[in-house]
């Protein structure tokens, strides 16, 4: 009999949803986008199974907005149409390509990537994994409609708060587990990790003698993802404090150590000097640069910096990440560009794992999704595109999933958005 209980994180989760579920539509979005900070957190313990909080976040929404007032845009009604569109196809290509490649195709099974390495490939067979990446699918393109469908429900600073209750949330926790980490004293593991689906040894990694800064994340790199792309997003906010967040954001960037952090990071700062060429920006970057330098050299920590960013392309990991990213070339070519099936095999970098998973036409119809999206966005002259792209250089060179929460939660946040949001006098 599979055995079920709920985490005592579980307890507290339940309760802030019913509450808000009972007061107002604001207040269930808020618990939604919060939801996906939550990635090794579980509600329910099933077996060996977690049943994360962003499963139960949109499912929550949907119903509290079904009975609201609304008047579809147009360009709204072409995201519905295009996730109904993409959604329809996911499903149905799993089972062409079960019918035609179930045991034909070799895949690399979902795990972490230093496991599925160390197996090996294995011939392809249609699983459960699949179903569950169209459910996440489906609930979190659900969930991000009907925000943007029920906008005028949420006031003009719910994404900025959103920025601000993450950074302070995650900065808080992972300071406090670094400190425990590395100088002794109490951390609650039990509560904040106990989704038994993750292989939670990744969160105790070392560096140098010391554990990385992970916060409530499944690994280093991961939280380095979401350091970068919040501090772009606190970039372009109106946040108040918006210096004190930075540098918040900048401190546990380092502490990370991680190469995904520092080059999307980087990669933010490149974009925005070519759309922008803005010398005051140029001279703030130069400060925060520098900073950033000194700081390392403080901590001692600039050598782990340089091994971990510079030199990372000897390094196993960086071999093991290339390995497991080009098999999704493989697959696509084995499969004749027709694709394995989401979810069906695992995978580092977006781009290339979502050739092999969904074929050449499943990635045409991802990426007029994002167009719609980003189409929304400029209709509206909402001006966070750039953190978009942030976001999808992380994802191409270390996450090969779009289930992946940070993702989901970076559209509420630029979807959420007011017009004109970027502060002109700071960062224009």
């Amino acid at each position: 009999m599979l055995n079920i209980s709920i985490t005592p994180f579980g307890i507290v989760y339940i309760v802030l949803a019913i509450i808000a579920f009972c007061h107002s539509y604001q207040a269930v979005a808020k618990v939604f986008a919060f939801s996906y900070l939550f990635q090794t957190t579980a509600i329910f313990a099933i077996g060996n199974t977690g049943f994360m909080p962003y499963l139960i976040g949109p499912i929550l929404l949907i119903i509290k907005g079904i009975r609201l007032k609304k008047e579809v845009p147009r360009d709204v009604k072409n995201i519905q149409i295009i996730s109904l569109v993409f959604i329809v196809f996911i499903i149905a290509q799993s089972f062409l390509a079960k019918y035609f490649f179930e045991g034909q195709v070799m895949v690399y099974e979902q795990g972490g990537m230093e496991t599925a390495l160390a197996k090996g490939m294995v011939p392809y067979y249609f699983s459960m994994k699949q179903c569950i990446q169209w459910v996440y699918l489906l609930l979190n393109i659900g969930g991000l409609i009907s925000l943007i469908k029920h906008k005028q429900y949420l006031d003009q600073s719910f994404s900025r708060k959103i920025i601000e209750n993450s950074v302070l949330f995650i900065s808080f926790i992972g300071i406090w587990k670094y400190i425990a980490d590395n100088f002794g004293g109490w951390f609650p593991e039990t509560f904040f990790f106990n989704n038994l689906s993750f292989d939670l040894n990744n969160i105790w990694q070392s560096v140098g003698g010391k554990m990385r800064f992970t916060s409530i994340f499944v690994e280093a790199s991961i939280c380095g993802l979401f350091l970068a792309l919040f501090w772009w997003n606190t970039f372009f906010t109106k946040t108040k404090n918006k210096i004190i967040f930075s540098s918040i954001i900048l401190l546990c960037l380092l502490l990370t150590v991680a190469s995904t952090g520092f080059f999307c990071f980087l990669f933010g700062a490149a974009l925005y000097l070519i759309k922008k060429r803005n010398i005051k920006v140029i001279i703030f970057l130069f400060i925060i640069g520098t900073s950033f330098y000194l700081l390392a050299q403080y901590l001692n920590l600039l050598d782990i910096v340089y091994d971990m960013t510079i030199n990372k392309s000897g390094s196993e990991s960086a071999e093991v990440r290339s390995k497991i990213m080009m098999s999704g070339l493989q697959i696509f070519k084995d499969t004749y560009g027709l694709g394995v099936g989401l979810g069906a095999s695992n995978g580092s970098g977006l781009a290339l794992t979502l050739l092999g998973q969904i074929g050449f036409l499943g990635c045409s119809l991802f990426l007029g999704w994002l167009y719609f999206i980003v189409k929304y966005l400029s209709n509206r002259q909402i001006k966070m595109q750039l953190c978009l792209w942030v976001l999808f250089f992380g994802m191409c060179t270390s996450v090969g999933y779009l289930s992946f929460p940070i993702l989901w939660l970076e559209l509420i946040i630029v979807c959420c958005s007011s017009a004109n949001i970027l502060d002109n006098k700071s960062a224009a």
